[in-house]
């Protein structure tokens, strides 16, 4: 376990002969950015803890994924608590949850989450193996046309599935239609073009795209669906104000770091800090039943100095 330590971390330099080294090598640390996939242990004291860096923060260990409740009237509790290897992905862990949810019997119709745990495969995938419907803020489009005023974004397009055919918003039809798959994540990919005799003349060329011609990159039907009702929602009143209530989570995390030590590993190896969350989940539970017996009411918010000033 040293040896491959030491090997992910260092490294054997040739010595220079300008730095007045007589004979052999010279060893030095690995750059962060340079030590690459291969075998990420980072501690001879624990071989499944793994380093990320997440929102400014570093850390190596694991990773915790709470699940709870909020509904009104009713005390928010923790029914799932999920733990990995610090560098797995939210979006890797989200079918699963779900899996471990519709086990237990506790599998919601809707699901707030994070960002990082929506995808229109989720999206789609949610909805068609639990009946659960994901709500959370899909991937920003990338591309130039959404940060520019005006500029014609995908959604501007009107998508004909049974013809194969796509119309631009001055009205123009697709005339090609094929089948791909994306080099980054192998995913399938439906590659629509539109003709350079239509759209080099096109008034509204300079709003729509920056080559000859227009292409457009579409997911399968039901992700494309999906994901686009999933972006309408979050933009709608009735949506913001749903997926708000997500933000007790946050108070759940914090409580669980300050009077817990969910951020406390107490021991080594995945499956006693997956039991140690666990056991904090538990008695997180407790304390709000507890509170929730007592009528005890929930802390305020805090108030920053210069709002309070305001107030």
């Amino acid at each position: 376990m040293l040896r491959r330590v030491w090997a992910r971390h260092f490294e054997r330099a040739e010595a220079g002969p300008d730095k007045g080294e007589t004979s052999g090598d010279e060893v030095r640390l690995r750059p962060a950015q340079g030590r690459g996939p291969g075998d990420r242990i980072e501690s001879p004291y624990d071989s499944e803890a793994r380093f990320r860096t997440k929102a400014g923060t570093s850390w190596t260990g694991y990773m915790v994924h709470l699940t709870e409740t909020c509904d009104a009237g009713a005390p928010r509790l923790v029914v799932h608590a999920d733990t990995t290897p610090a560098n797995v992905h939210e979006a890797m862990r989200t079918a699963l949850i779900h899996d471990a949810l519709a086990t237990k019997g506790l599998a919601p119709s809707e699901h707030l989450v994070d960002a990082g745990y929506v995808s229109a495969e989720h999206l789609v995938g949610a909805r068609e193996r639990h009946g659960i419907d994901l709500i959370g803020p899909a991937r920003p489009d990338q591309s130039w046309q959404k940060q520019v005023e005006g500029a014609f974004q995908a959604s501007d397009f009107v998508v004909d599935w049974e013809r194969r055919r796509v119309r631009c918003p001055e009205g123009h039809e697709s005339t090609t239609w094929g089948q791909t798959r994306d080099k980054a994540s192998g995913r399938s990919l439906i590659r629509v073009g539109f003709s350079p005799a239509q759209c080099q003349p096109c008034p509204s060329r300079s709003r729509c795209t920056q080559g000859i011609s227009r292409w457009l990159g579409l997911r399968p039907r039901p992700e494309h669906e999906a994901l686009a009702a999933a972006r309408a929602r979050l933009e709608s009143d009735a949506g913001r104000r749903l997926y708000a209530q997500r933000q007790g989570v946050e108070s759940t995390l914090s409580q669980g770091v300050r009077a817990f030590g969910l951020r406390q590993a107490r021991y080594r190896g995945l499956a006693k800090t997956g039991l140690q969350n666990v056991a904090t989940a538990a008695a997180l539970n407790l304390d709000r039943l507890t509170a929730w017996l007592a009528q005890r009411p929930l802390a305020p918010t805090r108030i920053s100095r210069f709002a309070a000033l305001t107030a």
